[in-house]
């Protein structure tokens, strides 16, 4: 029987501030239990009809989000916490909704604990928002797991805290995750110098510096640096990436910026494909090498192409299309020879 070991990484910033696993036997964690609220009262709800709670002085969202940060910076590689706090009554909505979010950009998304937790039974926003995160999780996977070989073998981790802005940080080389931890759509956040883009409206580029802004239920503050590579396991449409029809395909996400590159580790342990691009005067060269994958690659571009061919051969516009309302290349390949792109503009 296969299985994976759940442990605790930090518990409560004051207990076992070392960790509380070793990481050789620690491959996931959790950290817990909260409280289903934002912070804490500084109130003792023992006995209060909260029997459930663990300790009288364990908080919310913000201890969960806190911890975590400390777990990675400690080295664990993937942590998450009970969504919504793990007791102490009623779940408030605005609370489940955000700390689904949250835990969409984290390596584990745990929705356990207790309160009503059967989506169809709170409300429809609710259950239409927490869907599409809980989705868009299982859809970053294929990008996930790179920092989960990466940790393996004593590298990058998974989530990195940053220096400024508050429990901001780095999901990966390329998202920046400013997480909500109070009862207000307004959220400041700090970008780093250089070129980003607002996950959920990605057509304009974005300088670094601080942005006050409101972020409505359905959205989160999350930005992607500019070259950024992204490959996502799409099976549905709740983000309108893809649908149905892209089951069986790896969807590439390309912010093309100079060059990067980006090591592909696939889940089944038995692939590796690298993908990488260099931009030219006028054209994009995209290679996919290494074990050959059905994809489809989303090209962020201001301008429809003139000409698009794989392994010296041109595609027809059967095979690809320019999206002008969301500035997206859409290329969709199920086999090819080399993995060779030439795309001119």
């Amino acid at each position: 029987t296969e299985f994976i070991t759940l442990t605790r990484a930090i518990d409560k910033k004051w207990i076992h501030p070392e960790g509380f696993s070793p990481f050789d036997a620690s491959p996931i964690n959790w950290v817990g239990d909260q409280k289903h609220t934002w912070g804490s009262s500084g109130e003792d709800n023992m006995g209060a009809g909260n029997d459930d709670l663990v300790r009288e002085t364990d908080e919310g969202i913000e201890l969960a989000i806190e911890s975590i940060l400390q777990s990675a910076e400690l080295g664990y590689s993937l942590v998450g916490s009970d969504i919504a706090g793990f007791s102490g009554g009623e779940i408030p909505a605005n609370l489940y909704i955000r700390w689904a979010q949250f835990s969409t950009f984290c390596g584990l998304f745990l929705n356990g604990g207790h309160g009503e937790r059967r989506l169809w039974k709170r409300s429809q926003e609710e259950l239409e928002v927490i869907r599409k995160f809980t989705w868009l999780h299982k859809e970053l996977i294929p990008y996930m797991y790179h920092y989960v070989v990466m940790a393996h073998s004593g590298e990058k981790l998974l989530q990195k805290a940053m220096d400024k802005g508050r429990y901001q940080y780095m999901f990966g080389d390329d998202f920046l995750i400013a997480p909500i931890c109070e009862d207000s759509k307004i959220r400041e956040v700090v970008l780093p110098e250089g070129k980003w883009r607002y996950f959920f409206d990605d057509k304009k580029v974005i300088a670094g510096g601080t942005y006050k802004r409101e972020y409505p239920l359905d959205e989160f503050p999350v930005y992607l640096k500019e070259g950024a590579i992204i490959p996502m396991d799409i099976q549905r449409n709740y983000m309108q990436m893809g649908d149905s029809t892209s089951a069986g395909f790896t969807t590439i996400l390309v912010y093309p910026e100079d060059k990067n590159k980006f090591h592909y580790y696939h889940t089944d342990l038995i692939g590796e494909t690298v993908i990488s691009y260099e931009e030219k005067e006028n054209s994009l060269l995209l290679k996919l090498e290494g074990t050959k994958i059905p994809h489809i690659l989303r090209i962020h571009s201001t301008s429809s192409p003139t000409d698009v061919k794989l392994d010296g051969q041109i595609i027809s516009e059967g095979k690809w299309q320019f999206d002008e309302e969301k500035l997206k290349l859409i290329i969709r390949i199920q086999t090819y020879k080399e993995g060779n792109y030439e795309i001119q503009f």
